[in-house]
């Protein structure tokens, strides 16, 4: 039994597997199932488009200069304004030199006319005697008689001494006027070193301003964009300046021209600005094959919307150009446009190779021309191995 008892168990369970295989029924058979690639689409229907030309820059001032004495002397006073940072109007106050020196030149300067017209009444009384005399001596016939005789260098001697003198009376007074330095133009203090009893000398640089009125930034873009902006430009030949009745000559029309629009963040708040493109610069620069347009905004420091923040000079912004229309052409995303000139197209399910004409290239989007069915839509999706013709399934995406 020790030994039949195992055979037993075997020869039973080979009997059952014999059974059991012999029983048992094939599986079904399916066929396999293809699933096209999900795929994004956007609409590009045919409109009028404007090209957007981008680019960064940093503001500047229209103008700057150095704050420069005229005349030498003591500092003795400072308005409250000229310090960095602080705002100035046209034609203001911004700081005095000691103005004793120069009043007392003044006062010697006037002595000096004074004695220039007592010096030319008597030397014109010294003439009017030579002359009657002279015609009282003429009485009994004679020749006519010379200039010296009739103490005309004389005349002209003080006449010319008097101008000298005033000459130097003039002078005396635009140094006295110098000693008050005043703001040429409405601006900013960028800089300055002055203070009350520092001497200053005449010809070195006080301060820095910078004008408040207009400010520019300066925007690099290929050469190329310039087609699609309209800059103005001045005529490059000389005008004839105008007769004193001739009506001014017309300017050139700037029809055309495009918003612009500057975007920074500023004290945690997103900006906007309006501007303009004022003039290119005279040259393109020969490493990076750019050209920069100078895009000018006016009142940066006092803006028409309360919300707004200043334009600040050094104030790094994005610029956005709008350039001339286009008619008829199509805006898709920039991905979708593959190998230079083609894009995919969905249409019926299918996928469907579509060549265009590149318009405009730009940094998220691009604008171009093509013919295709109503219903067909553009393909935003990255694929590989695409194939003209294949099974795609397409799904819609926000319009770029």
């Amino acid at each position: 039994m020790r030994f039949l008892l195992p055979v037993a168990i075997l020869a039973a369970g080979v009997a059952l597997f014999v059974v059991l295989l012999r029983s048992r029924s094939p599986p079904p058979r399916e066929e396999p199932v293809h699933r096209a690639p999900l795929v994004e689409t956007v609409q590009a229907p045919p409109a009028t488009a404007r090209v957007v030309v981008r680019g960064q820059g940093t503001v500047r001032p229209d103008r700057e200069i150095d704050l420069v004495p005229q005349v030498g002397g003591r500092i003795v006073w400072i308005s409250e304004q000229m310090e960095t940072g602080g705002f100035y109007s046209a034609g203001q106050e911004l700081a005095r030199i000691d103005p004793e020196d120069f009043a007392l030149a003044l006062d010697q300067a006037d002595a000096e006319v004074a004695r220039a017209l007592y010096q030319l009444e008597i030397a014109r009384g010294e003439a009017e005697v030579a002359a009657e005399e002279w015609e009282r001596l003429r009485a009994g016939g004679g020749s006519e008689p010379s200039d010296l005789a009739l103490h005309i260098p004389q005349v002209r001697l003080a006449e010319a001494t008097l101008k000298a003198a005033r000459a130097r009376r003039r002078e005396a007074e635009l140094r006295l006027e110098r000693t008050r330095l005043r703001a040429p133009f409405a601006g900013r203090v960028r800089s300055t070193d002055l203070d009350v009893g520092q001497y200053v000398s005449p010809g070195r640089g006080v301060a820095r301003l910078y004008g408040i009125e207009r400010a520019e930034v300066p925007v690099p873009v290929p050469d190329e964009e310039l087609a699609w902006i309209d800059v103005p430009s001045p005529p490059v030949s000389p005008r004839p300046s105008p007769a004193a009745d001739s009506p001014p000559p017309e300017l050139p029309q700037e029809a055309g021209r495009g918003q612009v629009l500057l975007r920074a963040r500023h004290a945690g708040r997103d900006h906007t600005w309006k501007g303009r493109v004022a003039r290119t610069e005279g040259q393109v620069d020969p490493r990076s094959r750019m050209i920069n347009l100078i895009v000018e905004v006016d009142a940066p420091y006092d803006p028409r919307d309360s919300a707004t923040a200043p334009l600040m000079v050094g104030l790094f912004v994005e610029v956005e150009i709008q350039g001339r229309p286009l008619t008829a052409v199509r805006t898709i995303p920039r991905r979708a446009l593959h190998d230079g000139g083609v894009v995919w197209l969905a249409e019926d399910g299918r996928l469907r190779r579509q060549l265009v004409e590149v318009v405009h290239l730009g940094r998220e989007e691009a604008l171009v021309r093509f013919d295709a069915a109503p219903g067909a839509r553009v393909i935003t999706s990255q694929l590989r191995g695409v194939t003209d013709g294949m099974a795609v399934a397409p799904q819609r995406a926000e319009a770029p």
